[in-house]
């Protein structure tokens, strides 16, 4: 990882010209590209992070291309937080101005669930792009990665001529994945009658940038929202705030605005030095953290190691690959662990480390089991595996936020 301060793009938001490095990465795999064998080929990609000077957006400065994230396997999947979505359906039904008889539009799989609440409590006409009939997308199991680029100011106009304009459009946790965010906000704001509402929820990343948590670098995250940040963009990108929910989660918040179109909110909208100066600090840290939680886990696992004792990894997913990979862990850690039936036997993205089932804990001597999960999942593991602990054997999650978080 080096650190540079030289001027490098426009931030993918603000579209101000003052984006310097923070770190760099340098070439990382692609974290649902899992191998099928240890010796294949495999696709690399440079990561490098950055921050923007006039807003400051944590941000990839060279983003992976859309096509080259669509999953290769249809089994993957990911789950987005629904515990607050009855109260975001009360909140959204009860605002001023959107009637019963309103049209509301979902951009994803993602808004399935919240329109469904929403069709419950009396608004009965919904819909949900449709990424072959309004997108003219071919790419089957393409989803998120794919159509953040379709909807733009051009793609909207398509789609209106097909579904005509709705009062409310929602777009839960797409923003974050969209190469071109200008033009995502402003094909939503196109899909909209004069005076109706758009609703992004994004993950808040304020968590875990202050505790240092390197698992959250993510090639399919192009930007690392906090609370600050999500809303002085929102106004920059020409939205007036009606309503700002941050609905609390153990490990990562999610932010939801609800907005209206209005040019005159990117009237002053950029924030003074004083204000960014803790968003910069706060990234600085964030930076220096990774390096000092390097050294410390690789200390720790080798002590591990040369006691005698394996050290694996619960949870084959995005954080655990980002985890290894970031930390350059692939030596101190033997093989991951996940139950999931498609994965086991495959090898993990970058580190090429094995995957295999739960019954491994024992039968491979583990003294350390590393946790990459949920804070329910992660409980849940901790029960099932009652005779590794009984061993001798220690849980201990790489989530700075979880209770049960490794000590360095």
């Amino acid at each position: 990882m080096t650190q540079g301060d030289i001027q490098l793009t426009e931030c993918c938001l603000c579209a101000q010209s003052a984006v310097r490095e923070l770190a760099d990465f340098g070439p990382q795999p692609i974290c649902n590209r899992y191998l099928p064998r240890p010796d294949g080929p495999e696709f690399m990609h440079p990561m490098a992070l950055g921050q923007c000077g006039a807003c400051g957006l944590v941000q990839l400065l060279r983003p992976v291309p859309a096509e080259e994230i669509v999953p290769p396997y249809d089994w993957i999947v990911y789950n987005e937080p629904e515990g607050h979505l009855d109260r975001l359906a009360d909140i959204l039904s009860g605002l001023p101005g959107l009637l019963k008889r309103g049209v509301i539009a979902g951009v994803s799989y993602k808004d399935d669930t919240l329109l469904r609440r929403l069709r419950e409590r009396g608004h009965r006409y919904t819909w949900r792009l449709d990424a072959h009939r309004d997108l003219d997308m071919e790419s089957t199991g393409a989803s998120v990665e794919l159509l953040q680029g379709r909807i733009s100011p051009e793609g909207a106009t398509h789609i209106t001529h097909g579904r005509g304009r709705s009062d409310m459009v929602i777009g839960r946790q797409v923003l974050e994945h969209s190469h071109r965010m200008r033009d995502f906000l402003e094909g939503l704001k196109r899909l909209l009658y004069p005076g109706g509402f758009v609703v992004v929820e994004v993950p808040d990343c304020t968590r875990a940038v202050e505790n240092g948590d390197a698992a959250i670098l993510w090639e399919e995250h192009i930007v690392y929202f906090t609370p600050q940040t999500f809303r002085w963009n929102l106004a920059i990108a020409g939205f007036k705030l009606v309503h700002y929910e941050c609905f609390p989660y153990p490990f990562e918040n999610s932010l939801v605005a609800v907005v209206q179109a209005d040019a005159a909110a990117s009237e002053g909208a950029f924030p003074p030095a004083s204000s960014l100066e803790p968003e910069f600090d706060r990234a600085r840290r964030f930076v220096r953290g990774i390096e000092e939680q390097r050294r410390k886990a690789r200390a720790l696992f080798a002590r591990y190691r040369a006691g005698g004792g394996r050290v694996a990894l619960f949870g084959a997913g995005h954080l655990a690959c980002t985890y290894i990979n970031i930390l350059g862990l692939a030596d101190v850690i033997d093989f991951v662990v996940d139950d999931h039936p498609k994965k086991k036997g495959l090898f993990m993205p970058g580190s090429r480390l094995p995957i295999r089932g739960s019954e491994a804990l024992l039968t491979e001597n583990v003294k350390l089991c590393l946790l990459s999960l949920s804070p329910e999942a992660e409980d849940k593991v901790i029960g099932r595996n009652q005779a590794f602990l009984a061993r001798g054997g220690v849980f201990s999650s790489i989530n700075p936020s979880s209770k049960h978080a490794l000590k360095l």
